[in-house]
């Protein structure tokens, strides 16, 4: 009923439209102090596996010859669908904070940067960068929480409803693509086996080997339950933006999905026993 051509629009419903609401209200917490030393924490974590990241697929590009589709897909991780469900089900909703540190980070580095892999050096100006509604959210969500002002009830509600809608639009975007392939064809290009075990074994282990031996957790009370949550965000499978950009762009969205698909049934045994290792060397 849904042919692959109509996942555009609704990707850029989800992009510009509804990722923004998601995080504009993942701003929308109580900043205390103790608050603040841990999304500093979480922040900072979040830079640096970005930069473990970016180091791994710039050695992908040259050694491996990996396209813009599977550079992004090592990169950059579906943390705000999966983690924040995650979190607040397993630690509670009060963690969820901590999210947002690397949800910072990642917007950021991913409405930059991460376009740029897509639409080329010349397509991507300042202006737009700035303009992009997923900047102005982090912009403004960020001024929220520092001034310690909240939206008015009904806005409030207002976000949280729309920001609701990402994990089920962006499973149709992917199911709309994923629809007009047959089963075979998720395995057509083979290299996906090596995007999957560079983003879930290689990058997620020097994820894990960074949030456990820089002694981090250490720095604040709650340290290692702190620490977890950007690494479980840094552990997480292939960001569903990139199926959405590559959409957008004109890129090979099939492969996406498929990478998208292959990563997040592999993330079902990969984080748990990352998450193991990880409270085996933090004492």
């Amino acid at each position: 009923m849904f042919q692959a051509e109509y996942s555009r629009v609704l990707s850029r419903i989800s992009l510009y439209f509804v990722t923004p609401c998601v995080v504009f209200n993942s701003f929308q917490k109580e900043l205390t102090a103790e608050v603040q030393q841990g999304l500093l924490i979480t922040v900072v974590l979040a830079a640096l596996f970005h930069l473990l990241f970016f180091l791994v697929a710039f050695a992908l590009r040259k050694f491996w010859k990996a396209t813009e589709v599977e550079r992004a897909s090592v990169v950059f991780t579906n943390a705000g669908n999966l983690i924040i469900p995650l979190v607040t089900y397993t630690l509670g909703p009060e963690w969820v904070i901590y999210v947002v540190g690397y949800l910072l980070v990642f917007n950021v580095l991913f409405w930059t940067v991460g376009i740029r892999m897509f639409a080329g050096k010349s397509a991507v100006s300042l202006r737009k960068v700035l303009l992009n509604p997923n900047i102005l959210a982090v912009a403004a969500g960020t001024a929220l929480m520092l001034s310690g002002l909240s939206l008015p009830r009904p806005l409030a509600v207002a976000f949280g409803d729309v920001a609701g809608m990402i994990g089920p639009l962006s499973m149709m975007i992917t199911g709309m693509v994923v629809g007009s392939m047959k089963f075979r064809d998720w395995f057509a290009n083979r290299r996906v086996f090596g995007v999957v075990l560079f983003r879930m074994v290689l990058c997620s282990g020097l994820a894990v080997l960074l949030a456990a031996l820089s002694g981090i957790s250490n720095m604040i009370p709650f340290g290692k339950s702190v620490v977890m949550i950007p690494l479980l965000s840094a552990l997480a499978l292939s960001a569903s933006n990139i199926n959405q950009v590559a959409i957008l762009y004109g890129r090979d969205a099939s492969y996406a999905s498929a990478i998208n698909i292959l990563t997040t049934l592999s993330c079902i045994a990969t984080i748990p026993l990352w998450i193991l290792l990880y409270d085996t060397l933090v004492v």
